[in-house]
């Protein structure tokens, strides 16, 4: 009978505590976390903040060694300025004094032909005399075609300057001008990219090079706790799951913090975090948790790591 009596006295108790854990969860507050890469393997020349300092998005993390990629961008600048001088060339067209020069190189070659068939004329008559030999006759022929072929030259070489350039031409070169800009945009990305900024406001959590070392492309350097959510991360009981759904309002009590907050819940995940739950019994199930993430903008300033609380508003 007192048996009975104490079992009876004890049920209010456990009655009490199962109440109060059928709207607890338990969790952090905390900030999603940026890792700061490099993309060369030059050596680190400065590094501009420490371990649990604050920064502003753009502020300067640390800066490599420049020079490599500021030597390539002053080729590449110099590569992409000859395709626009000679773009440029092409548009104007040719020049008088070119012009004039073609037309020089054209009389010259008029001139040179008529020498060459008088001096032909010449020898073929002191040829059919018997006063020459073949030899002589065959010299003042060849002569004289080489005449036609150069006064041919002379003037297909007007007719070109006179015609201008071809519509293929400018093609071609605004395309080399185009790949020219494009090799000197990337090289500036390059260049820039040995000055490691934050990209958003927030709290260097660790740096993990110092001055001189050379990491890998593609290595961490640092890591920052990004300020622009701060959300609870808590494990949401099994018998709970159902009732904890993205856009839900929830109740927040930070340790050490009086009061409480207003919380939103933004994600759950949709898997246990433990024992999956076909691989345990009836009993077993209530040991399931499912992560969860709640949205806490009034804890902006407080720092990442804190223990904290969360309930139905209410409860």
């Amino acid at each position: 009978m007192r048996i009975v009596f104490l079992v009876i006295a004890i049920l209010p108790f456990l009655a009490a505590c199962d109440r109060e854990q059928a709207t607890y969860m338990v969790g952090t507050l905390e900030r999603d976390r940026i890792e700061l890469r490099v993309e060369s393997s030059e050596p680190i020349t400065s590094i501009h903040v420490q371990d649990g300092q604050r920064v502003a998005a753009g502020d300067l993390v640390l800066v490599q060694d420049p020079s490599r990629a500021a030597a390539r961008l002053a080729q590449l600048e110099s590569q992409r300025d000859q395709a626009e001088a000679r773009l440029a060339e092409l548009k104007r067209g040719p020049r008088e004094e070119s012009i004039r020069e073609a037309r020089a190189n054209l009389d010259s070659a008029k001139a040179s032909r008529i020498n060459a068939a008088a001096n032909l004329e010449r020898t073929r008559e002191v040829f059919e005399r018997g006063l020459s030999s073949e030899g002589r006759l065959d010299t003042s022929e060849t002569q004289f075609k080489t005449a036609i072929a150069q006064e041919q030259a002379a003037s297909e070489a007007l007719e070109k300057l006179l015609n201008g350039t071809t519509v293929e031409e400018l093609d071609q070169a605004e395309a080399a001008l185009k790949a020219a800009q494009a090799q000197v945009d990337s090289a500036e990305l390059d260049l820039a990219r040995t000055r490691i900024q934050a990209p958003s406001s927030g709290a260097i959590d660790k740096l993990l090079y110092q001055v001189g070392e050379r990491p890998a492309p593609g290595t961490t350097i640092a890591v920052l706790l990004d300020d622009s959510r701060v959300f609870a991360r808590v494990y949401v009981p099994e018998h709970l799951r159902a009732h904890v759904q993205p856009g839900e309002r929830l109740d927040v009590r930070i340790d050490g913090i009086s009061g409480s907050s207003v919380g939103v819940v933004r994600w759950v995940s949709a898997d246990a975090g433990f024992t999956p739950y076909f691989a345990l019994t009836e009993h077993d199930r209530s040991r399931l948790s499912f992560l969860a993430e709640v949205d806490v903008p009034d804890a902006a300033e407080l720092p990442s790591g804190v223990p904290l609380e969360v309930d139905f508003p209410g409860e």
